[in-house]
């Protein structure tokens, strides 16, 4: 900590004060870290789809274009893998009571991470190093297959951790206690007086409890069954629409640098490899868009049945309550369903074991209305966008979508996929930050929903204006850095030309 003083005076401030000078911090980071750790999940379908079918059909096309993306996604990997050990160290420096959540309930998830990352790391230098060797095509393949699981099982892991804190699962009735609208949590498998003291520790204080090995000691174990935190609702319904949303923002981006490369010129012999890549690429893309709207569709269902106050406030419901026909029909049935508001919920405050958190929660949910309500239609509109142009990809294999694609934009079906390809990404990217904003931003004030709020995690230390500067200064550089890395590596292979193809053997 020594090495830090110069940034961070003895001074203390306020809890809040704090809490608002690390979220920036905290919030850039991760999604900096984000990124590029979707490319490292969206990435490996793909080019595991490209390999199959360049060893299938034995398309050289093909397998260049696996060999280009697969470098891609080995830049992403290590870019993820540095960003991330920036990220632990912001939770320890600027969140050092989530020391707490490490050693017991992301314990198992931190475990699993931990091993997916060796998995990745081992496959990831076997199959860069294997492409274009003597080792057979299929057993190549397979070490994709190896890169992919590991990422997959390390994004389970992590998604599961955060999930948990969204909703503590395993907490039965706890959180009901203090939030008098959620419901059972599942079975009571965590140590209820343990999370009562810690829940009712005293401002500027539960921080250095927390880090004391005897206040530690004292509490005991907080998770008697530590695989539950795998077994949340909103874990599985979590993985599965970000992993897909993942997918989806990966392969919109490569069918954007393949199609800015076919429409650039150079080389005519390279324009059908661009082109067939293009395709495939955004094919992809919108395939995984169909399913995203089933997964999304369950993920708001997750988001009514646990957190109420952040589904009314994103969905903008009156303070006194109202009707919202399309939600009202999906989730009851029922168009004129009435929604109650935050007056409602205020007025629950007498119902709880701490009235003040329940207060607290629906001021903030009210304050973060409005920011809220316009990130859920930005996420909204820009997935209904990606929808229509899956659907629109279709016109290459369906004459009556290449017709009302025709007719509607006034362009082959083809070109609209490629001009469009532009587009896509952007749309994937403002519907993933904005569902990812919209999910972080509902939980403040508390660090486990209902159980632990901020005064028990953030930092006791006064954090400076210079010392924010820096250490966002450092994760713009981080992002300067990647994204250079991924722009200069599929350049250069593609400005290769025929001397990069692959040579299929027999």
């Amino acid at each position: 900590m020594r090495y830090i003083v110069p940034f961070l005076p003895i001074l203390a401030a306020s809890d809040l004060q704090n809490a608002n000078a690390a979220e920036p911090m905290t919030a850039l980071g991760i999604y900096i870290h984000a990124f590029f750790l979707i490319l490292v999940l969206g990435l490996a379908p793909l080019v595991l789809l490209l390999e199959f079918l360049g060893i299938r059909k034995k398309d050289s096309d093909y397998m260049r274009g696996a060999k280009i993306i697969s470098q891609l996604w080995a830049v992403s990997f290590a870019f993820g893998a540095v960003t991330g050990t920036f990220v632990e160290f912001g939770l320890y420096l600027l969140w050092p009571g989530t020391i707490l959540a490490i050693s017991s309930f992301w314990f198992i998830p931190f475990i699993f991470d931990l091993f997916s990352f060796m998995i990745e790391v081992a496959f990831l230098v076997a199959y860069l190093h294997f492409w274009g060797r003597s080792i057979n095509q299929w057993l190549h393949w397979g070490l994709g297959w190896g890169i992919m699981i590991g990422s997959m099982f390390s994004g389970v892991a992590i998604l599961a951790a955060n999930s948990w804190l969204q909703t503590p699962w395993g907490t039965g009735n706890l959180v009901h206690q203090i939030l008098p609208w959620v419901p059972t949590l599942g079975p009571n498998e965590v140590n209820s007086t343990a999370f009562s003291t810690i829940s009712e520790t005293a401002a500027n204080t539960g921080v250095l409890n927390l880090a004391n090995t005897g206040a530690a000691n004292s509490l005991g174990f907080l998770l008697f069954n530590p695989l539950i935190v795998l077994l949340s609702p909103n874990s599985i319904v979590t993985t599965v629409h970000t992993i897909l949303g993942a997918i989806i923002v990966a392969c919109f981006e490569t069918a954007a640098v393949f199609s800015y490369n076919y429409l650039r010129g150079g080389k005519v012999s390279q324009k059908p490899f661009y082109l067939k890549i293009m395709k495939s690429a955004y094919g992809f893309g919108g395939v995984a868009m169909f399913a995203q709207a089933f997964a999304g569709d369950q993920m708001a269902r997750i988001v009514y049945a646990f957190q109420r106050l952040q589904f009314i406030s994103f969905e903008g419901i009156s303070p006194k309550g109202g009707i919202d026909p399309p939600i009202g029909l999906l989730l009851y049935g029922n168009p004129f369903h009435y929604f109650r508001g935050f007056d409602y919920y205020n007025s629950l405050a007498s119902n709880s074991s701490q009235p003040s958190v329940v207060l607290q929660s629906v001021s903030f949910a009210q304050q973060s209305e409005p920011l809220l309500h316009f990130l859920y239609y930005t996420m909204v509109i820009s997935g209904s966008i990606l929808l229509i142009l899956g659907i629109s990809y279709f016109g290459l294999y369906v004459k009556r979508i290449d017709s009302l694609v025709r007719f509607v934009t006034r362009l082959p079906t083809e070109k609209f996929l490629i001009y469009t390809s532009f587009l896509a990404p952007i749309l994937a990217l403002a519907a993933g930050g904005s569902g990812w904003a919209i999910r972080e931003i509902g939980r403040h004030p508390w660090t486990v929903y209902g159980l632990i709020q901020y005064p028990q995690v953030v930092t006791s230390v006064s954090i400076t204006a210079q010392f924010s500067v820096l250490i966002m200064a450092i994760e713009v550089v981080l992002l300067v850095g990647g994204l250079l890395a991924l722009y200069f590596i599929p350049t250069r292979a593609l400005e290769k030309g025929e001397e990069e193809l692959v040579v299929i053997r027999g």
